[in-house]
């Protein structure tokens, strides 16, 4: 028995109810952003369901991750996020080396310590 464009339209409607009613109950409402945005992707591509899931779960672990760093980047009372895009290194051209060595992560890789010694510049 073929299903008729709008029992399946109604079906995906009522599905997407559930995800939605789902991921607010398990406080993860990223979830219902990345199931809309990744289903037309998963039937185009043929993905199994555990491939879907996998995805829209994948997403919503990002996003917490990203969300849980930024809290305790707030926590710390740190003024602000630098990176090392953000980093002048005209006013201080020798430590390009030294910078670039760390940016690797050589040093976790190899276990080593590592030790940042000099003045601290705190700006409130």
């Amino acid at each position: 028995m073929a299903t008729t464009p709008s029992k399946a339209k109604a079906a995906s409607t009522e599905a997407v109810k559930q995800i939605t009613y789902l991921a607010g109950a398990l406080k993860a409402p990223r979830i219902t952003e990345a199931a809309a945005q990744l289903a037309d992707q998963a039937r185009d591509a043929g993905w199994t369901h555990e491939d879907y899931l996998a995805a829209v779960l994948e997403r919503e672990v990002s996003a917490r991750n990203a969300s849980g760093a930024q809290l305790r980047i707030r926590a710390a009372g740190f003024g602000g996020v630098k990176t090392l895009e953000d980093f002048d290194f005209d006013a201080q051209p020798g430590v390009r080396p030294q910078v670039g060595a760390l940016a690797s992560g050589g040093f976790l890789t190899e276990g080593r310590n590592v030790v940042l010694l000099g003045p601290g510049v705190i700006r409130g």
